[in-house]
């Protein structure tokens, strides 16, 4: 017998054996599954705290613009360009967003947070804030975002004090 011969002879006897016998096999769908159920469990808490994060920012939006909607314009006021309206005041806004911030400590609350945009029509105002979440957990999936992922969150607000 040859040397190749009896190499082939050994390997077919493996392969014959191993469609014989189950053994084994039951490990490697348990390992499966585990891997798969791992995956699923950090995405899941990933989203999760990406959701969470988003939900607060919102919540802060919110306030931010409630606070700067009582910031009416004087100055229109005192000209008596239109009376029964009680504009709101576009520096005034800003300033009130910003003071909401310092207030109740956004920057620190939030990674990388900023203010990006105070935009009002005299009437109602929209701020946009920004920042950005970690995620607890880096996979497959979530890998892309290992710096964190950015969350934005926009609110409006009409003034009360126009009809």
């Amino acid at each position: 017998m040859t040397w190749t011969r009896g190499w082939r002879l050994r390997w077919s006897s493996c392969l014959r054996r191993l469609r014989r016998e189950d053994d084994g096999q039951l490990l490697l769908l348990v390992l499966a599954y585990t891997v798969i159920a791992a995956l699923l469990i950090t995405v899941v808490v990933d989203v999760s705290q990406a959701y969470l994060y988003r939900r607060s920012l919102l919540a802060a939006a919110d306030a931010a613009a409630l606070s700067a909607a009582n910031q009416p314009d004087l100055g229109a006021v005192y000209t008596g360009d239109n009376p029964a309206v009680l504009p709101l005041s576009t520096e005034g806004t800003l300033r009130a967003v910003e003071q909401y911030a310092d207030d109740a400590q956004l920057a620190d609350r939030f990674r990388d947070f900023e203010v990006v945009t105070v935009d009002t029509d005299g009437v109602a105002v929209t701020v946009t804030l920004r920042a950005v979440v970690h995620l607890p957990f880096a996979n497959l999936v979530t890998s892309r975002w290992d710096g964190g992922y950015p969350v934005e969150a926009r609110a409006n607000a009409r003034s009360p004090l126009v009809p």
